[in-house]
């Protein structure tokens, strides 16, 4: 059967503003019901801390029928999110003149640049097309397959999260680009 996750990230969210972001969704959630107050490890598939569902979890998703959640795990730290499970083709797409990378060439282009952010929290990739030197958060994938941020909610074993859900916490987010991001393990 194995483990699902939905997350939610924000590639925008600066080093300085990730913790301050972060806050702002973690006392929605409660103040809605939908996690606890308290982050606890044990609430995901790793000892980060996550905020266990609250009595009003359901409010979330778009059917309570189909699962049990466990915890919401929230990042604030420079951190590469993403999908598992989903095969491909996944492309890079350039913000600045809307250039694609395709596939075979994403090895090549991004390898050193997305160790460098795992490492770092800090990496670049010069685009094909354009020559600009853009930074890894700023790229987009297909399907939503990667993101580059310092800040992220993960939601495990969740039924599927509402479109509405979504939008109300990329409104606390201070008009950031949000990425959604699934996976299965």
């Amino acid at each position: 059967m194995g483990d699902t996750f939905q997350t939610i990230a924000d590639p925008h969210a600066s080093a300085q503003d990730a913790a301050r972001l972060a806050g702002r969704v973690v006392e929605w959630l409660v103040a809605e019901g939908i996690v606890l107050a308290d982050a606890e490890p044990g609430w995901a598939l790793s000892e980060h801390p996550a905020h266990p569902p609250g009595p009003d979890w359901h409010k979330a998703v778009t059917d309570a029928r189909w699962g049990s959640p466990e915890g919401v795990a929230v990042h604030t730290r420079h951190r590469v999110f993403h999908s598992i499970g989903d095969p491909g083709p996944h492309t890079a797409t350039c913000p600045r003149c809307r250039a694609t990378v395709a596939e075979d060439d994403v090895p090549s282009r991004f390898g050193t640049a997305m160790e460098t952010w795992h490492e770092t929290g800090s990496g670049s990739v010069d685009c094909p097309a354009c020559a600009a030197t853009v930074p890894l958060p700023a790229w987009t994938w297909s399907d939503d397959v990667f993101a580059f941020a310092r800040l992220g909610f993960e939601f495990w074993n969740w039924p599927a999260l509402s479109e509405d859900f979504r939008t109300r916490i990329a409104g606390f987010l201070e008009g950031h680009r949000t990425v959604f991001l699934l996976g299965k393990i």
